[in-house]
């Protein structure tokens, strides 16, 4: 497991969500390295998480062969980082570790908000991050061809990509998948471990 490599930057962080800027970086950084080692995991696999952290630590993201997984890094994977990131920075900035315990602290032209806005906050900042997280579920099960490592099993212990959808709506990703061998899918699109997806989004009847 890569553990040293930031799928996006502090500042790109700070850029894209409330952060203010006068925030330490190395306060940000631990809540990006949960989020991408949690969710982002989750939604990839342990095989294409892993192979998407390999080409960055080298530099091979930028270089033609690996032109799919950089439009997956940009368009699906940074925003939806991005979002779990502020929701996991949340608590991680409403309480603070200090050596006399957690502490919530104030300043003279600020109060601390109590857990009753917390919890509105975090609850936008998770449906923000799960609609995000569909988004790139479903580009992955539509286009899994582009990235053998999203379809490939190994009896090592790693994640299974989670195919069902991060937001819980009256219309979600298909869920089922077989990690046992049985590789089908009806609808044509082969290789995805039997996810029930309707003739009528593939085209295929049969």
């Amino acid at each position: 497991m890569i553990y040293n490599v930031l799928l996006i930057s502090e500042q790109k962080l700070k850029d894209n969500t409330p952060i203010n800027e006068n925030v330490d970086t190395s306060e940000l950084r631990f809540c990006i390295q949960q989020a991408q080692t949690i969710f982002i995991q989750e939604t990839l696999g342990t095989n294409l998480y892993e192979y998407i952290l390999e080409a960055v630590q080298n530099g091979d993201i930028d270089t033609a062969p690996y032109v799919n997984y950089k439009e997956l890094l940009n368009n699906f994977i940074q925003p939806t980082l991005i979002s779990y990131a502020y929701y996991l920075g949340l608590d991680n900035f409403f309480v603070k570790f200090v050596n006399v315990g957690l502490q919530s602290f104030s300043t003279e032209q600020s109060n601390p908000i109590g857990i009753k806005e917390l919890t509105y906050l975090k609850n936008n900042a998770r449906d923000n991050a799960q609609f995000n997280d569909n988004l790139m579920r479903r580009h992955l099960v539509f286009n899994n061809s582009w990235y053998p490592q999203y379809t490939l099993i190994e009896n090592n212990g790693q994640l299974v990509p989670e195919f069902g959808g991060a937001f819980k709506t009256s219309i979600t990703l298909p869920a089922g998948r077989n990690i046992n061998g049985n590789f089908g899918i009806r609808g044509g699109y082969g290789g995805l471990f039997n996810c029930p997806i309707p003739w009528w989004y593939s085209g295929n009847n049969n």
